[in-house]
């Protein structure tokens, strides 16, 4: 894993982190304090996980195979996501319905980390 995005991943969870704490003692999260702790994890393994696809679909030199395999990273990320909030939906009810506007807060943060890093990563190295 590239030490940079390691960095940016461990300094964004942190700030997270920090902005769930602060909410939690508004009490901004009633109802579903725990999702949103479990939400950050979900989303921390999941973006390390798509980092990891995406990384070998940037070392990919044919240009078909490079975007099947980011295509595949995306669509991991989103299924992934789909499936945990569906988990909360129809497995584990919250009765407070406002538990997916942090999710996707997070979610989007997360997402927008993983561009903004593999398009830097590109911009050093020419995409095939």
């Amino acid at each position: 894993m590239h030490t940079g995005f390691l960095y940016k991943l461990i300094g964004l969870t942190l700030v997270l982190a920090g902005l769930i704490f602060i909410f939690n003692t508004l009490h901004a999260f009633d109802g579903f304090q725990s999702f949103v702790w479990v939400s950050l994890a979900f989303l921390v393994i999941t973006t390390i996980l798509v980092y990891f696809i995406m990384q070998r679909a940037m070392a990919m030199k044919d240009h078909s195979n490079f975007v099947v395999a980011f295509g595949t990273g995306f669509a991991i990320k989103s299924f992934l996501s789909l499936a945990f909030l569906c988990y909360f939906i129809f497995y584990r009810p919250i009765a407070n319905h406002n538990f997916v506007f942090p999710f996707f807060i997070m979610y989007f943060a997360y997402t927008g980390l993983l561009v903004w890093d593999l398009w830097q990563m590109s911009k050093q190295k020419p995409l095939p």
